[in-house]
């Protein structure tokens, strides 16, 4: 579950085999998350649990995460920009 807990909409959500840099399509397809609002997302199956993220905001700025979890059970990744 990806919830955005920034003041922008979230454009893109991308992500990679953790350390490996293979950024893929948006995990959140064409659509924007906007602020406040969650959105379940299933990873592709054989997903490696250890993964990068990036984050696009509306506004331009880009945010990755390193090591995310992906195998835990109702995880909520809450999205807010670094400041």
């Amino acid at each position: 579950m990806l919830m955005n807990g920034g003041p922008v909409p979230v454009v893109a959500v991308e992500m990679s085999p953790s350390g490996r840099a293979q950024f893929g399509a948006s995990l959140i397809g064409r659509v924007e998350l906007p602020p406040g609002s969650t959105l379940h997302v299933t990873p592709p199956g054989g997903t490696p649990c250890l993964n990068d993220l990036r984050i696009r905001w509306s506004d331009g700025r880009v945010e990755d995460r390193a090591r995310e979890d992906l195998c835990q059970p109702q995880r909520i990744i809450r999205l807010a920009p670094a400041h």
